[in-house]
């Protein structure tokens, strides 16, 4: 997770440094249409987002439960795609596509163990209240739900038949907008997702393997939107 949060933080850095001479140059023409009307407007926004999961666990082997061991979900780099439609000048609805693939590992006793691996499309839907603090500068916050969609799980070496279900979320979300030009922004997206899956496999030796899998995703993304 260390490693995805610098490699974001890196990002933003850049990107903020390569925007703030244009945005001076764009606030000093015109007040940036701060008090311009966006109802009926959309956005659409590109981001290269770190998904980073919480994740925590209990496990049943062979029907008993197995305290002192779990499994985890791992951090992943990927992009997404959302759509945003500005109900009115503060009220938006956005839908938040993506595509990740991400490992299952064991933790406790299994630690080092690699159990699979699956692809999650978890598409989001979100309400959002956008503020204008003038300058250009677009706070959002939001919440909405979440349906994850789990395919082509994958088996390790001595585990047969990965299963994971897909599983319904509730999610929080904070961001930014940081208008470069009359239609172009920067954005900055934090949201935080509640997600409980079910997963079973057999363990060539343990037998039967059952988890109850809260995966608690932080998802961080830094990208660029168009408003139209």
């Amino acid at each position: 997770m260390k490693n995805i949060m610098t490699f974001m933080a890196s990002i933003l850095v850049a990107v903020a440094l390569l925007i703030a001479p244009e945005r001076s140059m764009v606030v000093a023409a015109s007040e940036m249409t701060t008090a311009s009307d966006r109802t009926g407007d959309w956005m659409i926004r590109v981001r290269g987002i770190g998904i980073l999961p919480d994740s925590d666990s209990s496990l049943t082997v062979g029907g008993a439960a197995a305290p002192g061991v779990g499994v985890e979900v791992d951090d992943r780099i990927t992009a997404d795609l959302d759509f945003t439609y500005f109900l009115n000048n503060n009220i938006a609805l956005e839908l938040v596509l993506a595509l990740s693939k991400h490992d299952v590992n064991g933790t406790g006793g299994l630690a080092g163990v690699d159990v699979g691996d699956f692809y999650i499309i978890p598409p989001h839907l979100m309400v959002q209240y956008h503020f204008d603090l003038g300058n250009g500068m677009k706070p959002y916050v939001g919440a909405g739900v979440n349906y994850s969609i789990i395919f082509s799980e994958d088996d390790a070496a001595g585990f047969n038949g990965l299963s994971i279900d897909n599983g319904f979320g509730f999610s929080l979300q904070a961001g930014v907008d940081v208008q470069m030009n009359d239609n172009w922004f920067f954005n900055f997206d934090v949201k935080k997702t509640w997600l409980n899956v079910d997963a079973t496999t057999t363990h060539t030796t343990l037998g039967a393997v059952a988890a109850d899998i809260d995966v608690d995703p932080w998802i961080v993304g830094v990208g660029i939107g168009y408003r139209f």
